[in-house]
């Protein structure tokens, strides 16, 4: 029995070589790499004795349906080695909190962990997130990340509400659950959701849509018979307080306890800030494979 590290990827390439060293040879790893970076994946292919596959395959634009894109293609790949069966969903700035061992305890257990609510989700800008799915959104068309970029595309949906424009949602669609794009899925389910994207127009009707990532997974399976075997969390610990330069937070060593007191599998956002903590967990969970909390 195999589990698959699914990482979508840009330039921390540091990071996920300590990624790939924290496990065991009872992982693989299947690393998207967005087309548009010029790290150097040298060290990468450098790397022994490990399951490591490495994809370039498409440009990865914040907030657009390339990241849902990305995202089946990896699962694609992982699903092809039958020994595979259970999937992490994390990005290059994310890393894992608990020892190698807590990780088999979850693969035999076969729970699923995906976070998801109905639309509109209170917690969501733009009516709940509705304005995500009702107006155009440029994003596979624009880099929202450049200067100027993103207050551009606000204003063109601005434009499209001026202008009483509103794109439908199709009533043989499923109805709309969104949450966080990472994940822990079982193979069982993510090969129905790889059935449901191959024969359906769902997929299809996320281009355009604001951060469908978010959207995409979780109504897919919200509205199936897997619902009952979802657990309504991800165990990623995440801090979405403006700090150290940004929202989600870049943790450092003052989340330690926090971290390794939660039942979170992985965290993130890592950065260079983040050496000590980094440094900490590492020690603490390879010196101990038994920690448990």
């Amino acid at each position: 029995m195999k589990q698959a590290i699914l990482i979508i990827g840009y330039k921390s390439i540091d990071n996920i070589m300590r990624i790939i060293d924290y496990f065991d040879d009872n992982f693989q790893f299947y690393i998207h790499i967005d087309k548009k970076s010029n790290a150097d994946l040298t060290p990468l292919y450098t790397i022994k004795n490990k399951a490591i596959n490495i994809y370039k395959e498409y440009k990865v634009y914040w907030g657009g349906v390339s990241i849902i894109k990305v995202s089946l293609f990896l699962v694609k790949k992982a699903l092809e080695d039958k020994n595979n069966i259970y999937f992490h969903l994390i990005s290059d700035q994310d890393f894992p909190t608990k020892p190698v061992t807590h990780f088999f305890k979850l693969a035999e257990e076969g729970k699923n962990y995906l976070v998801y609510e109905k639309l509109p989700r209170k917690i969501w800008d733009g009516n709940g997130g509705l304005d995500r799915i009702y107006y155009y959104h440029f994003y596979d068309n624009f880099n929202a990340r450049k200067y100027g970029i993103g207050r551009l595309l606000k204003f063109l949906v601005y434009l499209q509400k001026l202008c009483g424009i509103k794109r439908s949602y199709s009533s043989n669609l499923p109805k709309l659950y969104g949450g966080s794009n990472w994940w822990s899925l079982t193979r069982e389910v993510l090969q129905y959701v790889i059935n449901v994207s191959e024969n359906d127009s769902f997929l299809k009707r996320m281009n355009y849509t604001l951060a469908s990532d978010e959207i995409f997974f979780q109504t897919i399976l919200v509205n199936s018979k897997y619902l009952k075997s979802i657990s309504n969390k991800n165990l990623r610990y995440v801090d979405w307080e403006l700090r150290n330069g940004s929202s989600p937070a870049f943790l450092d060593i003052s989340d330690y306890d926090k971290i390794i007191l939660s039942e979170k599998i992985f965290a993130r956002k890592f950065n260079n800030i983040s050496e000590a903590l980094l440094e900490k967990l590492i020690k603490v969970n390879k010196n101990n494979n038994d920690f448990e909390i």
